[in-house]
């Protein structure tokens, strides 16, 4: 096996292993830190929302049945954070502090974006009842959340890659970016 192969397997196996390990330590919290922020911007409906057990949002709208709403593991944004990590820090190559950079701003802009996504459909239970919010849900949310994650991509990309106007060696590859 050459050391290419090896270092291609290995950045891989990490890839797997943070992608799993950092699923199974960060479900958790991660959800916690998203309902917490879900609320800041449910803030408006005053008592009428709240966070009951960490990870379920209450909703009392005039006029309609209350309902809950639960945010899981596969609706909070630890899945595709976790999946950029991994690109940033083991699939693609440049400077540490690009990389960190890239990657952080890729990781804000899915966590802000999920968090706007569920309060939106909370928003719609709220004002359209709890069919309104599944709806919304598995819909329109499930699209919105492909093209912010698809969007972080490009973000880290191109925080990442060289500007078009810097100067490349003649010797240059494709493969010494990816």
């Amino acid at each position: 096996m050459t050391r290419r192969r090896i270092l291609v397997f290995s950045s891989l196996g990490l890839s797997l292993l943070v992608a799993i390990g950092g699923f199974q330590l960060l479900n958790g919290p991660a959800r916690k830190l998203e309902s917490a922020l879900v609320m800041v911007f449910m803030s408006p409906f005053g008592d009428r929302a709240s966070v009951v057990n960490e990870t379920y949002f209450q909703l009392l709208p005039p006029g309609q049945e209350a309902f809950r709403a639960q945010l899981t593991p596969y609706c909070s944004s630890i899945i595709p954070v976790l999946a950029l990590i991994c690109i940033g820090f083991f699939i693609l190559h440049g400077p540490w502090s690009r990389r960190v950079i890239s990657v952080g701003a890729a990781v804000g802009l899915v966590l802000l974006c999920n968090v706007v996504r569920i309060s939106v459909a909370l928003w719609a239970g709220y004002e359209m009842g709890g069919g309104a919010l599944v709806l919304f849900h598995d819909w329109i949310g499930t699209f919105f959340a492909l093209v912010y994650t698809l969007a972080g991509f490009f973000l880290m990309l191109y925080l990442l890659l060289p500007s078009a106007t810097a100067p490349i060696p003649r010797a240059a590859r494709v493969s010494d970016v990816l």
